[in-house]
């Protein structure tokens, strides 16, 4: 992963170099104007023109490295995710910097990663914590959906993968709540595939007890659904 320091340090610098690159090219076009029509300033306008011309490739480099530091920017996949909730918001970094220039994408997969870590310790209250408080409270038939993911987690899960389905903004008051919707897709070691949707509230200042699963989908491999758990009458808080 990525220092953050040096990320930091790059960004300056890219910054730095593309204010350059801007004041360069007004003075460019300035003398370039002059050149034209008062004929003066040949020398200059031409030192300037290169002088622009060569900074803008330093900083078309710049920028480029920094994109490319900014997809190093990663967390490992592996046990050792924790998922936590802090002030209305779920936590998947300790690193602030890094879990705002994660992508959508980036983000649920980490989020997939960590329930698939959960489902797969087969144990019942483990993976019971993904869900959130609302829908644990709410839901009538979350047990069958647990007990099937352990059914699921005891084939043996052998790979899985996150898509994103899509998600929902809200603010209100300056205020943010985010939900994403997303498959994570599992073949077990008998080759079996199952696909499960949930609906996943990242961000809800509004009413924290909703952060998590709030609904969960089980399909098997010809799309017909094992299990739903939905918690229709879930309270966003607005």
């Amino acid at each position: 992963m990525m220092d953050i320091v040096a990320f930091g340090i790059s960004g300056i610098l890219a910054l730095v170099v593309s204010i350059i690159s801007i004041i360069l090219l007004v003075l460019t076009i300035v003398f370039g104007i002059i050149r034209a029509i008062k004929k003066k300033f040949k020398k200059t306008f031409i030192i300037l023109l290169i002088v622009t011309i060569l900074l803008g490739i330093v900083d078309f480099f710049t920028i480029n490295n920094l994109i490319k530091s900014i997809n190093e920017i990663n967390i490992n996949n592996d046990d050792s995710i924790n998922i936590r909730q802090e002030d209305g918001k779920i936590i998947l970094s300790d690193n602030p910097i890094e879990q705002l220039l994660m992508s959508d994408d980036r983000k649920v997969e980490i989020i997939c990663e960590y329930m698939m870590n959960k489902i797969e310790t087969k144990d019942y209250e483990n993976i019971k914590s993904i869900f959130s408080n609302d829908m644990i409270n709410n839901v009538i038939n979350l047990d069958e959906g647990i007990n099937k993911l352990i059914d699921i987690s005891n084939e043996n899960i052998s790979d899985f993968k996150s898509q994103l389905n899509g998600s929902e903004t809200h603010w209100d008051n300056g205020q943010h709540r985010k939900t994403y919707r997303f498959n994570c897709d599992i073949t077990t070691t008998n080759n079996t595939k199952y696909s499960i949707g949930f609906e996943y509230d990242y961000e809800n200042p509004f009413n924290n007890e909703t952060l998590g699963v709030n609904r969960m989908v089980i399909l098997d491999e010809n799309k017909s659904i094992l299990v739903l758990v939905d918690n229709e009458t879930i309270n966003k808080g607005y």
